[in-house]
């Protein structure tokens, strides 16, 4: 079964490719230009049988060097973060891929690239434990 926290690494460590620093803490004035901030936006899971169905919803915020002259950065970080994401990623033994398009904003200056992550997995039970049935008495 993968974690949150599994999937969160791997995507900060494709990121690290970049050689651009990787933040993990909410967005705060005084970090460091130029940089990342990787946040999951909506997490949904829907529980079946014997599995699950995880829907994450993946937003990546890239703060150029300059907070006024960013264009030519900003699109070569997009083109850059795009080649990464689009053949997916291997966390432990699943590879991820992105379940729709990537999209990619500019808003005060911030590029802003938005994904989704749909994948099944099988459930975790290991830890419950229930009361096995004894005997079963019916009419024939």
């Amino acid at each position: 079964m993968l974690t949150l926290e599994e999937i969160m690494a791997k995507i900060n460590l494709e990121l690290s490719a970049l050689n651009i620093n990787i933040n993990e803490n909410d967005v705060q004035e005084g970090f460091k230009r130029p940089s990342f901030f990787v946040k999951f936006d909506t997490v949904y899971r829907t529980d079946y049988k014997d599995c699950f169905l995880r829907e994450i919803t993946v937003i990546l915020y890239f703060f150029p060097s300059d907070r006024y002259k960013y264009q030519l950065e900003v699109l070569d970080i997009q083109q850059k973060v795009e080649d990464i994401m689009r053949s997916g990623f291997i966390v432990k033994d699943r590879v991820l891929n992105i379940s729709q398009d990537i999209e990619a904003t500019v808003i005060d200056g911030v590029l802003q690239m938005v994904f989704q992550l749909s994948f099944y997995d099988t459930i975790d039970d290991s830890g419950v434990s229930a009361p096995l049935m004894e005997e079963l008495y019916f009419n024939e």
